[in-house]
């Protein structure tokens, strides 16, 4: 089987050279290579080989990464080009037609369609408030059967913000356990809880059969590295995988490994200036949809750096994302290419410029005719 249109890739393709300001991406404020090293660093990092390196990672980012873990040992981390890859390589490693895989959903397109494309059946986990993005876990749980192999979760959850409680996740793990299966966990936006949240515990340490994918693009700004990785504890699965990756990639780029080593030594202080900007762009975002309630509703994160508002001016969401491309131009994110409802919107809430772009928006709902649209902007 093919895989189905991205449809979220698909909408920032579209855009692409018509749109100067961006309210919708999911990254934090890109840092400069120049932001990340000091002068000895940039000696060293002209004297670094443009050689192969290890299938399974530089040595040194791999011993990073493992740090970021209490039980993982750097035998257990994969490094990969981007989180995608370890999602795209994990799934077509372990498996196969006819194969039973949970997922929730909404959820980023590949976590579902590639193992569709592959041939599995696939069942959702839905949330009960499909608006607000509230997950039972006792609605996992009657979802699974003794012949589910794969359950496959995101949290903090892309594109919401939300989350589940530490004893919800621990219960999600003791399922997949029950049922024998594997568990999957995208924590890409892992670090970036709202205080006082704490992150949640990561999957592979749960679980010995658990694995969790992550990464430099989301939380430290550097999508442009393409620099992911995937811990777990099963030699077996690590061992499918790395057989799978020998057919396509091989291997990852040395010199962006080498970068996202000198990140990751500067984890605290990146991830300070990232807090710190989704924190200032939340409360700016609150602010607007207070003084746009009658078109807005906001549903407020718990994580990540990501916002749900829910518009209600008469036009579709799509139509709106599109018409404020036009006159705008700037990026917003309808919900349908999420995989959620025409009356979403989508907000970043990790870049600079919200505020210009929060301006834009006002124009442009000045600009739409009140008659038709229940308009009024303040």
């Amino acid at each position: 089987m093919s895989l189905p249109l991205f449809e979220l890739e698909s909408w920032f393709t579209a855009a692409e050279g018509k749109y100067d300001l961006t309210l919708s991406h999911s990254d934090c404020e890109p840092l400069a290579i120049a932001d990340l090293l000091t002068s000895a660093e940039w000696e060293a990092f002209r004297s670094i080989g443009l050689n192969y390196g290890p299938s399974d990672g530089y040595p040194e980012l791999r011993r990073l990464v493992a740090a970021q873990y209490q039980s993982i040992e750097p035998d257990g981390v994969a490094i990969f080009n981007g989180p995608s890859e370890a999602v795209y390589s994990f799934m077509r490693a372990v498996l196969r037609p006819g194969d039973e895989v949970v997922v929730m959903a909404p959820l980023f397109q590949p976590l579902h369609s590639i193992a569709r494309s592959i041939g599995c059946a696939v069942t959702e986990w839905r949330p009960t408030d499909e608006i607000a993005c509230t997950f039972d876990v006792s609605a996992l749980e009657a979802v699974c059967s003794e012949a589910t192999k794969l359950i496959v979760v995101n949290f903090p959850h892309n594109p919401t913000g939300q989350m589940v409680s530490e004893t919800d996740f621990r219960r999600i793990a003791q399922i997949a356990r029950s049922h024998h299966a594997l568990l999957f966990s995208d924590e890409v936006f892992r670090w970036l809880e709202i205080p006082p949240l704490r992150a949640l515990p990561a999957a592979c340490e749960l679980y010995d059969q658990g694995v969790s994918v992550a990464g430099m693009s989301k939380p430290f700004g550097l999508s442009g590295l393409r620099i992911g990785w995937l811990a777990t504890r099963c030699e077996s699965i690590r061992e499918a995988v790395k057989q799978y990756r020998f057919n396509t990639s091989e291997m990852t780029n040395t010199v962006t490994q080498w970068l996202a080593c000198r990140a990751l030594e500067r984890k605290h202080e990146i991830l300070a200036r990232n807090h710190s900007l989704i924190g200032l762009n939340l409360n700016l975002l609150e602010q607007f949809v207070a003084r746009h309630e009658a078109l807005l509703g906001l549903r407020i994160p718990k994580a990540g750096t990501m916002a749900i508002v829910e518009q209600r001016t008469g036009l579709s969401s799509t139509e709106l994302c599109q018409r404020f491309l036009d006159d705008q131009r700037v990026l917003l994110v309808p919900g349908k290419p999420l995989g959620m409802s025409d009356r979403l919107l989508r907000f970043g809430l990790g870049r600079k410029g919200i505020a210009n772009g929060l301006d834009r928006l006002t124009s442009f709902f000045r600009r739409l005719k009140p008659e038709r649209h229940g308009i009024h902007a303040a």
